[in-house]
């Protein structure tokens, strides 16, 4: 027992060192550090939705409140305003972009034209699962291809189930749940190969999370004039999942026909905060390496207890507790932490989004005292 405690209270001095010194690092990194601290007792620590704790950045926060006296406006300006910034950046015209209610839309409106219906949608299995499963629930065929070996999409899989019928072919890069991330140039090759017999719909919610984001991207095969449809979203580097933006891009015919269909409009206060924070170059940068930060550490903890995991390239990693997940999502409940549920057929993985630098020692200490236990 004394041995035990004393390992606990040697890795929570070091880790609250570790914290320290990495916040001094970045003036910016300390002013996403205040008023963070670890969970309080009887607060639920959550690592459970892939969710970016240091969003929305301050550059988002103070044009909320500037914009908050014209609350009774419709957001007329801002979707085309953030419609061009996009462009300008992506190398497209303001055609080739809708701006959305977060990326879920997104998912649903292009399942809804190209995947319903009595139409094929081939998706990878374990993968994030609002477009096939509004596919399903609007008529569509679901064909399940399981990830390889390496947790990753089998695209010579896929395309092998390509039949008439297919209308649809999803892929997300980085994948969720896994993490893991297609090399670009294998899924350019996909894309050219198979964009001629069904629409593809490559999700990048995580793209700029990745180490080579610009290279890693699809929206080359955009500007190529491609049937692809790319799917972004402000919900993770810029940490605003709770005011729902998201964007997709096109050729300009395929927006025009998403359009036709969408379900919902983003509200001002999203619309304005998302103007903000994708000039924000500095957040972004800070908050993706605070979060590599967080999985360094929680990969080296892994590593130190012989778990295995994913390469992840998001802010989330997936590893194997080697018994049913549930039992080690339960004993994380009962210190007050949530990760994440079961993704079939890996039912003993657990994938664990990332948390502020400061509160992953909860997590890793948890960890430790579990697998230590087991």
């Amino acid at each position: 027992m004394t041995s035990n405690a004393s390992r606990r209270d040697i890795f929570r001095t070091a880790g609250t060192a570790f914290v320290g010194a990495a916040l001094a690092g970045l003036p910016q990194r300390r002013a996403f550090a205040q008023g963070a601290m670890p969970a309080a007792s009887g607060e639920m620590l959550r690592l459970s939705a892939n969710e970016n704790p240091y969003g929305p950045s301050e550059s988002a926060k103070q044009a909320m409140t500037a914009a908050l006296s014209e609350g009774w406006k419709y957001a007329t300006s801002e979707m085309p305003a953030l419609a061009k910034l996009i462009a300008e950046r992506e190398g497209l015209t303001p055609e080739h972009v809708m701006i959305t209610e977060g990326s879920a839309e997104i998912l649903r409106v292009v399942a809804l034209l190209y995947g319903s219906s009595g139409s094929e949608m081939i998706s990878a299995r374990p993968t994030f699962e609002q477009a096939p499963g509004y596919a399903e629930k609007t008529g569509g065929e679901l064909v399940w291809v399981d990830l390889d070996k390496d947790m990753k999409h089998d695209l010579a899989g896929m395309e092998g189930r390509i039949t008439n019928k297919t209308g649809l072919i999803y892929v997300c890069n980085p994948n969720n749940p896994t993490a893991t991330m297609m090399p670009a140039k294998d899924l350019r090759s996909f894309v050219g190969a198979v964009n001629t017999r069904a629409m593809v719909l490559v999700d990048e919610a995580y793209i700029d999370l990745v180490d080579d984001p610009a290279g890693s991207a699809m929206v080359d095969q955009v500007r190529a004039g491609k049937n692809v449809i790319i799917a972004r979203t402000f919900s993770k580097i810029h940490g605003m999942a709770g005011l729902r933006l998201g964007f997709a891009l096109a050729r300009p015919d395929i927006i025009k026909r998403m359009n036709a269909v969408r379900m919902s409009s983003p509200n001002k206060m999203g619309l304005v905060a998302g103007l903000a924070s994708y000039q924000d170059k500095e957040f972004m940068a800070t908050s993706k390496k605070l979060v590599r930060e967080c999985l360094n550490m929680t990969c080296k903890t892994f590593d130190e207890l012989g778990l295995k995991y994913t390469k992840s390239q998001a802010n989330f990693v997936m590893f194997d507790t080697g018994k049913p997940m549930r039992e080690f999502s339960t004993a994380m409940r009962q210190k007050n932490i949530a990760v994440g549920r079961p993704f079939p057929p890996y039912d003993t993985w657990c994938r664990v989004s990332m948390g502020r630098l400061e509160q992953m020692p909860q997590f890793i200490d948890a960890l430790r005292a579990h697998f230590k236990k087991v």
